[in-house]
């Protein structure tokens, strides 16, 4: 009964996206509608990111099952960090290919059907209209990103009045010039790059 209402609702909402028509394929249930439970509840709340990792778990386990795998505990777990965790070598990913490719798990479909953790925030804005209630801390946090916004505009103004400076100065060559700030940050750890902004909003990188 799960599955014929998520296919019916992948195939009958003109917002289908990537993460509704994989959960119909690989009969993953309803996977669609538990990311946005997983994103919106009160306590313990998924990231974005292990969003995509809980998902692409279950699109791994899923694809190994079918083929007549017996799947033990934590395996579909471990397989998937050999098959995307970047300080697994090399040579350690091709043997875990190869090894479900001898299982007849098709590994090129299955790569090709994770998903990001930006296709998990489409799916939940787009699909499921979902909406992240304010954290216990929402105080502390909205204070932290209006600081950096504060800085980000800071710079953006020194920025464009030392080049107006230079300019009428005839010390530099300039046209009518916007000035664009970034701010990002990059976890050592679990490698997660993405703008400040961003990491706050998600509730931190994937480290866990």
């Amino acid at each position: 009964m799960q599955q014929s209402s998520t296919a019916s609702r992948a195939e009958s909402d003109e917002r289908t996206c990537k993460i509704d028509r994989i959960a119909v394929e690989y009969d993953l249930g309803d996977i669609a509608e538990e990311l946005g439970e997983l994103w919106t509840r009160e306590e313990e709340r998924y990231s974005l990111r292990r969003l995509a990792t809980h998902f692409n778990r279950r699109l791994l386990r899923a694809a190994m099952e079918r083929n007549g795998m017996d799947v033990l505990e934590g395996e579909a777990e471990n397989t998937y960090r050999l098959l995307t965790d970047d300080d697994v070598s090399v040579g350690t990913r091709t043997q875990a290919r190869n090894r479900l490719r001898k299982q007849g798990v098709d590994i090129e479909a299955v790569e090709s059907a994770f998903v990001s953790y930006q296709t998990v925030n489409r799916h939940l804005k787009g699909c499921l209209d979902a909406e992240r209630p304010a954290e216990p801390d929402e105080d502390g946090v909205e204070k932290a990103t209006q600081r950096i916004a504060a800085l980000r505009n800071r710079t953006v103004v020194v920025t464009e009045n030392t080049l107006s400076q230079l300019r009428s100065a005839d010390e530099i060559t300039l046209g009518d010039a916007d000035v664009f700030v970034d701010i990002t940050v990059t976890c050592a750890d679990c490698g997660t790059h993405t703008t400040a902004r961003e990491l706050i909003a998600d509730g931190g990188c994937d480290c866990e």
